[in-house]
């Protein structure tokens, strides 16, 4: 999402709410558009032992 907000050709992110059981931040969307987030990164931060948890073998 940052990228796109960075690009005045930047149109559309796709939003997956599944990654909501192993990410710690989302997105913020208000009124039909996401929001950049403040911190640096790719606007998501993985809680990696939730990932871990739904690791199949």
């Amino acid at each position: 999402m940052s990228l796109a907000c960075a690009v005045p050709n930047g149109r559309f992110v796709e939003h997956i709410p599944q990654l909501g059981a192993i990410a710690r931040t989302g997105s913020v969307i208000m009124d039909g558009r996401v929001w950049p987030p403040d911190a640096p990164g790719i606007g998501m931060d993985c809680d990696l032992d939730a990932a871990a948890d739904l690791r199949v073998d």
